[in-house]
């Protein structure tokens, strides 16, 4: 897997994410916010997107396995036909911040939103991320109507 980092992990980066989502609302925008989010999927996490063009979601489950269990993330995942269903009991980045007692923002959850937005976009998968409370999430990872399996 290309994106695999090694070494400590340093999880203030949820702390910084938490305070830049908010920062770029105010100062830019959604629609800003949303071209970071497509950029970053589509082209920093390039080869995840052209496998999920391709109709491959495995790279995509391999990458948040990898980076859930680098961080003790609590999940499970569940294949169904033609894709999989990521549930997240207890998110690490938001577990990171309540431990430091910083306030969670609203917006936090843009980041799943958005990135799964943006990685879908034109390829044979929908992600629809629904946030089912703090820390707790479900990303669906399915094939559009219509369109081949993998």
């Amino acid at each position: 897997m290309r994106y695999r980092d090694t070494g400590n992990v340093h999880k203030d980066f949820h702390l910084a994410m938490n305070t830049s989502i908010q920062y770029v609302l105010r100062t830019y925008g959604m629609e800003f916010l949303r071209e970071l989010f497509r950029r970053t999927a589509q082209e920093v996490y390039k080869d995840i997107y052209l496998s999920l063009k391709r109709g491959e979601w495995q790279p995509l489950l391999e990458h948040w396995t990898y980076y859930y269990d680098r961080e003790e993330g609590k999940y499970t995942v569940t294949k169904v036909d033609g894709g999989f269903i990521f549930l997240v009991l207890e998110c690490p980045a938001v577990r990171h911040l309540k431990e430091k007692q910083v306030p969670l923002t609203s917006d936090f959850a843009l980041q799943e939103t958005l990135i799964n937005e943006a990685w879908s976009s034109g390829t044979q998968f929908q992600i629809r991320t629904e946030i089912l409370g703090e820390g707790s999430y479900r990303m669906s990872v399915l094939p559009r109507p219509g369109r081949a399996e993998s």
